[in-house]
């Protein structure tokens, strides 16, 4: 990520973050937010508009929100205040401060959104039992851009192979913006 990335991302959210906001938490947090614990400290990594920190403060969590868009995160607030829950929020590059306090996390989310710096960090930053809920894009077939922008296949199982792991697999999801059937990796796991 970059000064570029952030310039970006702002642009993004200043035009689209109200369509942002409307959309539903991803159905891997759905499908196991009643597995999880009742509460607790959790991350809500490269958290755009904060859908899922706002999901988790509602269901009673402590959520910090971390994205390198102070615009999207400015939307977090602001729903936040809103539905009168609290949710920390702070610009933060996790591409450029790789850096986590140790044994902090109950939970931690990351939905797509890929930094390979990041899954150290994650295994530190989780309290032993702690939750990683993990989803982003697999390289597709045909040849991309940027390659490191995406996941090979099976990349997060082999990254927390220590973990208890609860649900690891591939997926066929719709793309939002452009309609088209793109496949995610998806990962359930909880810290040894």
């Amino acid at each position: 990520m970059s000064v570029a990335d952030a310039v970006k991302w702002n642009g993004r959210y200043q035009t689209e973050g109200t369509k942002w906001q409307k959309s539903q938490p991803r159905q891997l947090l759905l499908d196991y937010a009643d597995q999880l614990p009742q509460t607790g400290l959790a991350l809500d990594a490269a958290a755009g508009v904060g859908i899922h920190g706002l999901f988790l403060a509602e269901r009673g969590w402590q959520v910090i929100a971390l994205d390198i868009s102070e615009v999207g995160l400015r939307l977090a607030r602001e729903a936040a205040v809103a539905k009168g829950l609290r949710m920390e929020t702070a610009v933060f590059d996790l591409s450029a401060h790789p850096w986590l306090p140790a044994n902090t996390f109950d939970l931690i989310l990351n939905f797509r959104f890929l930094e390979r710096d990041t899954f150290p960090l994650y295994r530190k930053a989780l309290k032993p039992g702690g939750w990683l809920l993990f989803e982003t894009f697999v390289r597709p077939a045909r040849e991309v851009a940027d390659p490191d922008y995406f996941l090979r296949p099976g990349e997060l199982r082999a990254a927390f192979s220590d973990f208890k792991i609860i649900h690891s697999a591939q997926i066929e999801t719709r793309g939002s913006r452009s309609g088209h059937m793109k496949c995610v990796e998806q990962f359930v796991g909880q810290k040894a």
